[in-house]
């Protein structure tokens, strides 16, 4: 009678402590999709996906439809000088010079239409977190446009100039923001900012851009 009471005592005393690590690893869990979801929150104002173990437990939402993460004002300047030649030679009261500026806001960001992932193990307390890539959201024109315009007496600046000229310089300033590094500085502070409040507490992030390239520095040991 005695062996088997203490066959049961083991044994309650197994299913206690399989329950006891299984509550752990249960609020273990609850704790870093708390910290998931706070730090979107924080950084990008958005819900993640959050899959435990191959299991969605928190769908994606987002109040707005972008986010501006860096904003960079800009003077763009445009110019042209333009005359008739006969034979190489320059021809007098034919020059005429264009010459349009002003200043332009570009923003980059987020499109928080697009999905964002995290993934939890639970088990080595790893978190991998997918983004898109960051995008120019707007470039826009901000204050008073200067135009300059010289004509000649044998060579007018027609009206479908100046609006060419007009139009050119917001080609430029489009061009000039998707050559900046202001999508780079984007990822950079998102990535900065996640890993500040996702690595701790033994826990290993790794960040990665939907293009499937780890940028440098997102993953910890």
């Amino acid at each position: 009678m005695k062996h088997y009471v203490g066959i049961c005592l083991v044994l309650v005393t197994l299913a206690l402590l399989t329950l006891f690590v299984v509550d752990r690893c249960t609020y273990s869990a609850e704790r870093a999709v708390d910290r998931v979801r706070d730090a979107f929150a924080s950084v990008l104002q958005v819900q993640p996906k959050i899959t435990i173990n191959e299991r969605v437990v928190q769908t994606q939402n987002a109040p707005i439809a972008e986010l501006a993460v860096v904003t960079r004002e800009e003077l763009i300047s445009l110019g042209s000088d333009e005359h008739k030649e006969f034979w190489s030679y320059s021809l007098p009261l034919t020059e005429k010079k264009v010459s349009v500026s002003a200043t332009y806001r570009i923003k980059a960001g987020y499109d928080l239409r697009e999905p964002y992932s995290v993934t939890i193990d639970p088990g080595t307390h790893h978190i991998a977190v997918t983004l898109p890539p960051a995008k120019i959201l707007s470039v826009e024109q901000v204050g008073d446009l200067s135009f300059q315009g010289e004509d000649s007496l044998l060579n007018r600046l027609s009206d479908d100039e100046r609006t060419k000229a007009v139009n050119d310089l917001a080609a430029l300033a489009k061009k000039a923001a998707e050559t900046s590094t202001l999508t780079h500085d984007a990822d950079d502070q998102v990535r900065t900012r996640l890993d500040q409040l996702l690595a701790h507490n033994g826990e290993k992030v790794e960040i990665q851009w939907s293009s499937n390239q780890v940028q440098p520095g997102t993953t910890r040991p």
